[in-house]
């Protein structure tokens, strides 16, 4: 059975049912690779066509396959990049016939990362820098690049952009991005379609591999031993590895020694949160793209009292945007970014209840928490574990009772505003970078 022609034949058929926006976007990246006992199994390059094809198109396409095979199927759709295969020399008659273009190499690179369009500030200057020397001498002088940090901070963004500037170079060069669980969810159909081969040579005849979310190969004792090799066979020929994790190398539990040893052999980063001017920048930025007038106050304001990753920034800031559209607000001021804040408007970003939050009461349970009294919690002490506690519940005064830098100050014993903004930041850090941090947080909201 071809499977191949079996899929052309069903795209071609679901040309003409869907709209030619929802075909291009939907239908003609997915390939057919398996199937067996009226089962099909779908590859889709990203999970966001796999989620959408089962909810939407579904049906769309059970009907043209079972049109071709004239059986009653069911349909998997699964994630994992779609691979062009080599024409065997026999001939076809698709039901369509469209013109044939010689593929551009993007190398699975998204067109919005790019150099030019990254902040760069306190928080990724060093991590750029070595970028800059990466595009010079790609496998040469920092190789492996991994590049570690919380979520959001513009890992991936700074790893495409190094792969843009490469391509730019050289267009012939072979570059693949790919998250980590792209390749073993790909490693494991090679070996059920024993294609082992051809999977090896796909990805350890590559100029470049920038590999995403490498910690989740960790466990998995099969895809961390052909991720070696692949690593070994690219590293020993001068090809360039550039990786991303939300942690260091040596803190990625499950994950072998050998491993670790060859990613922390080249050049170890760490991005962090974005600062208080990268974020003021990242609004102007995201204003100017948007083409929405802010007042330098209004974006000051906000870049003070959003203490948050990249994205999450830029999902605020969106929100905001469409709330002054919806609102016909020409030009987004202090008041309406304070309105926002407050809570006053159904989009914002805090939920209705920390409204309602009694900030004694929050400080109570705190103390209560990490097992001292609310007096020396409130107190003038400097001793470590008090310090600790009393940044954890500046951080929550803050997020969730929604008080003001002044008047958090005050309650923690006429703090200045200054040292409450340490607080906060610091407690930001520990979270992006700091699983333990997370739960302890999650622990005292439960506790409210």
């Amino acid at each position: 059975m071809d499977l191949d022609q079996i899929w052309k034949n069903t795209q071609e058929e679901l040309k003409v049912i869907l709209a030619p926006a929802v075909y291009q976007t939907f239908v003609t990246k997915t390939q057919l690779i398996s199937y067996q006992s009226n089962k099909a199994v779908v590859a889709c390059p990203n999970s966001y066509l796999v989620e959408m094809n089962k909810k939407r198109h579904y049906d769309y396409f059970k009907s043209s396959l079972d049109n071709q095979t004239h059986q009653n199927n069911t349909l998997e759709f699964i994630i994992q990049e779609t691979i062009t295969l080599e024409s065997d020399g026999s001939t076809s008659t698709p039901l369509f016939s469209t013109p044939i273009h010689k593929p551009v190499n993007t190398g699975n690179l998204h067109p919005k990362y790019t150099l030019e369009n990254l902040i760069v500030g306190n928080s990724n200057n060093f991590a750029f820098a070595a970028a800059q020397g990466i595009i010079k001498n790609p496998g040469l002088l920092y190789n492996p690049f991994f590049i570690w940090g919380g979520v959001g901070v513009g890992k991936t963004h700074l790893m495409q952009a190094i792969g843009h500037e490469l391509l730019k170079q050289n267009p012939q060069l072979k570059i693949k991005y790919f998250p980590a669980e792209t390749f073993g969810n790909e490693l494991i159909n090679s070996l059920k379609s024993k294609n082992i081969g051809q999977f090896k040579d796909k990805y350890r005849n590559l100029d470049c591999i920038l590999v995403d979310d490498i910690q989740f190969i960790a466990g998995k004792e099969y895809i961390q031993e052909e991720f070696f090799h692949t690593f070994n066979a690219l590293h020993m020929a001068g090809k360039q590895v550039i990786l991303t994790s939300d942690r260091k190398p040596s803190d990625i539990d499950r994950l072998e020694d050998r491993l670790v040893s060859r990613f922390m052999g080249g050049l170890t980063v760490d991005i962090q949160l974005p600062d208080f001017e990268m974020r003021l920048a990242i609004i102007k930025q995201k204003a100017e793209e948007k083409k929405v007038n802010i007042t330098p106050e209004a974006a000051s304001y906000l870049a003070d009292n959003i203490v948050s990753n990249i994205r999450d920034i830029e999902g605020k800031f969106q929100e905001i945007t469409v709330q002054a559209m919806a609102s016909r607000i020409g030009e987004i001021d202090v008041n309406f970014i304070q309105s926002y804040l407050s809570g006053s408007s159904p989009q914002n970003y805090s939920s209705q209840k920390n409204e309602k939050i009694n900030p004694r009461h929050l400080i109570s349970i705190c103390a209560k928490h990490f097992n001292i009294k609310t007096g020396d919690l409130c107190g003038q002490s400097r001793k470590k574990d008090l310090v600790w506690a009393r940044h954890f519940t500046a951080y929550l005064l803050l997020t969730e009772a929604n008080l003001p830098l002044e008047e958090v100050g005050r309650l923690l014993g006429g703090r200045d505003h200054t040292s409450i903004m340490h607080a906060r930041d610091k407690i930001h850090q520990e979270i992006s970078t700091n699983p333990q941090t997370r739960s302890l947080i999650n622990q005292i909201k439960d506790s409210l």
